[in-house]
């Protein structure tokens, strides 16, 4: 972010960013207000000003600010992203690509760019631009977990299990703790059938977060009366909650 005034507010700044990269987003935002009210033409507290506000939910406010910073810095690729992310969260997703798709004219080929183009296209249930997107993600970084992560939950919401379970296998090589791919690794195994297999991963599940589950899946020699297993109302996700869950700005 371009900075069109003196260097005075830079000390206020730097210490809004840190309360910001501690995830004290109230507090910086109170940082980034204060300098951009004695000087409204500081772009960078503007630009904080919008993040925070993202952070914080508070999308329509954030994209007033980031309008504003449109007008005098046109070709700010920031802007277009994070004001896309404000989009996202109000489920616009329309102008969340327009923006993501600028981003992308300005900035050229970048991960994260292409990465929150393909959670958007999920969000709007387009699997095939969002396999895409997430496919470019992967060529430029091939280790990318959380690329095929998405690659997978394309795939499976488009009724490609095959797909998914390669891609989520994938995905858990490159991250053996990633816990959407492993959780989309058991749901696909259980839809086709591989109980033995799938209750391995909900073991490797447990063993990374004990709470998810109400009690162990059953051993397949187990006497109780039935063969399933309870889970929590988190692990029990719909279609929607697993896109929600597929978080476009982390």
């Amino acid at each position: 972010m371009t900075k069109t005034a003196s260097t005075e507010p830079n000390k206020p700044i730097e210490q809004a960013w840190k309360k910001f990269e501690k995830r004290d987003f109230e507090g910086a935002e109170g940082i980034f207000s204060s300098v951009s009210e004695n000087d409204s033409s500081y772009s960078e507290a503007l630009y904080g000003h919008a993040a925070c506000l993202l952070r914080r939910k508070k999308f329509s406010r954030a994209i007033e600010l980031l309008d504003t910073l449109q007008e005098s810095d046109p070709n700010d690729f920031k802007i277009y992203h994070t004001r896309a992310l404000c989009h996202g969260g109000d489920e616009n997703y329309e102008e969340a690509v327009n923006d993501l798709e600028k981003a992308i004219e300005l900035a050229g080929d970048r991960h994260d760019l292409y990465y929150d183009l393909g959670g958007t296209f999920l969000a709007s249930r387009d699997y095939k631009r969002a396999a895409q997107c997430f496919e470019k993600c992967i060529d430029i970084d091939n280790k990318c977990y959380e690329a095929w992560v998405g690659k997978a939950l394309a795939a499976y919401f488009n009724k490609e299990q095959k797909a998914a379970f390669e891609f989520a296998n994938i995905a858990l090589k490159f991250n053996p703790k990633s816990m959407m791919a492993l959780l989309l690794k058991t749901e696909v195994l259980i839809e086709m059938g591989k109980k033995s297999e799938a209750e391995k991963e909900v073991k490797k599940i447990r063993n990374i977060n004990s709470d998810i589950f109400k009690q162990e899946i059953h051993d397949s020699d187990s006497e109780h009366e039935s063969d399933d297993y309870d889970v929590d109302e988190d692990a029990n996700r719909t279609e929607d909650d697993e896109i929600e869950e597929f978080d476009l700005d982390d």
